[in-house]
């Protein structure tokens, strides 16, 4: 069997700070923002009290009102639906296909909980079976945007983007479709902040990955999108990729149920490293912040990579949109390819103090590092022992578009 190229095509994002992938890049070269209490539930009574989320309302004012196919109340019902559907349409935009029939297109969609959280907060008196499920929001997507092809979900904790994005991949790599729409869109809940902020996984200021004083993470709203495609069929479109998706690593280490041990991120990225000839000059960690993941994933870095010093780049983005639990993955695919296309990676400023076992590159506090690579891969690490990799890579040159 001969298995097909796939490229990624369009991508598009929604966080607290920017709508727009465009949007996001300037604010994460800016060096991004402190979080700050939610806006639609009190966190006054918990441990920590801030997050990244995205305030629904205002969101609806400001980009909404002349674009949203459904009405007002359907949004509002469940946001994080809303969110995906932003994150889609600047993906499909970019892509060429807001205005071609994409009835063959499939979804595959990464989400915490879906609207199985608004269901539970209501007493599970959801008027519409649809909104109370965790496909809700998938279905909701492929119905607004019209895909005819098939609809997947995942829900396996912070690795569900990755697992998401894994599936579409192999959907295209094997010929099953030109085209699949993939990513994840997620919303805060407070019963979600209630259970970190009990597991005292939640920082009580900002989120430090990789920093000796870090304290735990924070969490995030918003959503991610990308375009995947059969490399041959962008070409007879027209259409330059973004990037080239090479390969994925899926494992889980079954240590514990939320402490990460370096065994099964070692095993997703040489999974992932196998199928490939480059090495990844930049790597997006999954870098929560937190004491537990911070040091099992360098561990497990070192364990593939080496622990002598390095010239490979690591960051993590989670210090300046939050942790979109099971769409981080999404968000993460998109930044780790926008460092390939921009060849730098953005500041990373809560990191005052490294740790003393770091042997890799850290970006600079005040500003972008520059990077030259052409390979770029994206961790995610999950509860449960689960752990993903993803490895892209540029366009060649010599594509005949």
């Amino acid at each position: 069997m001969q298995f097909k190229t796939v490229a990624v095509t369009g991508m598009g994002t929604v966080t607290r700070d920017a709508v727009g992938l465009q949007a996001l890049w300037r604010h994460l070269l800016a060096g991004g923002a402190l979080p700050a209490p939610p806006t639609y539930f009190d966190s006054a009574g918990f441990r920590s009290q801030n997050t990244y989320t995205v305030d629904p309302q205002a969101l609806w004012q400001r980009q909404l009102q002349s674009c949203w196919p459904a009405s007002p109340a359907l949004y509002q019902r469940l946001p994080c639906a809303g969110y995906g559907w932003l994150a889609a349409r600047e993906a499909l935009c970019q892509a060429s296909l807001d205005n071609v029939d994409i009835s063959c297109m499939g979804l595959s969609l990464a989400t915490t909980s879906g609207g199985s959280m608004d269901s539970f907060a209501s007493g599970g008196t959801t008027e519409d079976a649809r909104y109370g499920a965790l496909s809700s929001a998938a279905y909701l997507l492929a119905e607004l945007l019209q895909l005819g092809g098939s609809v997947s979900v995942f829900s396996c904790a912070c690795v569900s983007g990755a697992a998401a994005l894994s599936h579409a991949f192999e959907r295209v790599r094997q010929g099953d479709t030109p085209l699949m729409l993939a990513g994840g869109c997620d919303q805060v809940r407070e019963a979600d902040f209630a259970g970190f902020n009990a597991l005292r996984a939640v920082a009580p200021d900002a989120c430090r990955p990789f920093d000796e004083n870090r304290k735990g993470m924070v969490m995030g709203d918003g959503a991610a999108m990308l375009v995947l495609e059969d490399l041959e069929h962008a070409i007879a479109r027209g259409v330059r990729p973004l990037a080239i998706f090479r390969s994925f690593g899926l494992a889980a280490d079954g240590h514990h149920l939320t402490a990460p041990n370096p065994d099964g991120l070692v095993r997703a990225m040489r999974q992932a490293l196998a199928g490939t000839e480059g090495i990844p000059g930049y790597i997006n960690c999954h870098g929560t912040g937190t004491q537990a993941n911070d040091s099992s994933e360098l561990l497990a870095m070192q364990q593939v990579f080496g622990s002598e010093p390095s010239e490979q780049v690591v960051s993590s983005t989670k210090s300046s949109v939050g942790h979109l639990l099971g769409s981080a993955g999404a968000l993460e695919a998109v930044l780790t390819i926008n460092v390939l296309r921009e060849q730098c990676v953005p500041p990373m400023t809560t990191c005052n103090q490294p740790m003393a076992t770091m042997n890799f590159r850290l970006p600079m506090r005040d500003r972008a590092l520059p990077v030259v690579t052409d390979w770029a891969m994206s961790n995610s690490l999950g509860f449960g022992g689960l752990n993903g990799s993803l490895i892209f890579s540029r366009p060649s040159g010599n594509n005949p578009i």
